[in-house]
């Protein structure tokens, strides 16, 4: 009879337990998110407004939540940031907060090294989430660093990344192969360059003599952003090539779209 009471105990105990459980709210799963991040540097009580001040100022967007997704765009955006300011060292920082630290103790060693040199040292990044629909999350960031020399750095660069997955898209991913004939079609007209001449005819530096879409490749609300920075395929003077063009105009040409059928 004993044994009977205590099976019998047994089972009212898990019985209740399954309850419990069911009982319990499930976690909601938080949607994807983004908050600005800003890392500031500065050697000893400079202040970068007034000049003459060697500082790092670094703002961009942290993804949140999700499923996953977020840790994979972060680790994009920061090894974007690391490999921009830091492409010369040969021992990389892996996080913001250490190249911050390391672009000040680098400007320190310079400085010990040669007396005689006084030019301030600046690196700002400035990123920002510059749209965002279902099928793609474009990141923009604008760059401008100095460290000696004639001139300084200035670029403008786009990360897309797919929202679902957090991987980069490429523009393969984002355009037909009819999007590449379009461009260097639209490039050669506005810069005078027949269609049966090479690419370079005019003094531009594409490799191999070969047209190709810039790294750079950017969304907005409405709009379709191409960007070639400065160095990419001409000289330094010939500044930055951006070509701009409504969604519309282009549509035929995309892969992805804001439900993930047409943008």
């Amino acid at each position: 009879m004993k044994n009977i009471l205590t099976s019998f105990s047994i089972l009212i105990l898990l019985l209740s337990c399954v309850n419990d459980k069911k009982d319990a709210p499930k976690e909601e799963k938080k949607p994807l998110t983004f908050t600005t991040k800003t890392i500031e540097k500065k050697l000893e009580d400079c202040e970068p407004e007034e000049g003459d001040c060697t500082f790092i100022n670094l703002t961009f967007p942290v993804a949140e939540n999700g499923t996953g997704e977020a840790e994979r765009i972060n680790k994009k955006i920061e090894d974007f940031i690391v490999r921009t300011i830091d492409y010369q060292d040969e021992e990389n920082a892996e996080k913001a907060e250490q190249l911050a630290e390391n672009f000040i103790e680098d400007y320190k060693e310079a400085a010990d090294e040669f007396p005689e040199y006084e030019l301030a040292w600046e690196a700002t990044i400035n990123g920002k989430v510059n749209y965002r629909s279902p099928a793609v999350i474009s990141i923009k960031f604008n760059t401008s660093i100095f460290t000696g020399g004639a001139h300084g750095y200035r670029s403008t660069n786009y990360i897309n990344f797919n929202p679902e997955t957090g991987r980069i898209l490429t523009s393969v991913d984002l355009f037909t192969k009819e999007f590449v004939d379009f461009v260097e079609r639209d490039f050669r007209e506005k810069n005078e360059i027949p269609l049966d001449d090479n690419i370079n005819s005019t003094g531009l530096l594409f490799e191999n003599d070969e047209f190709h879409l810039p790294a750079n490749i950017g969304f907005s609300e409405n709009e379709v952003i191409l960007h070639y920075n400065a160095y990419d395929i001409a000289p330094y003077s010939a500044g930055n090539f951006v070509f701009i063009y409504s969604k519309a105009e282009v549509e035929q040409y995309l892969k992805i779209s804001e439900t993930n059928e047409n943008l």
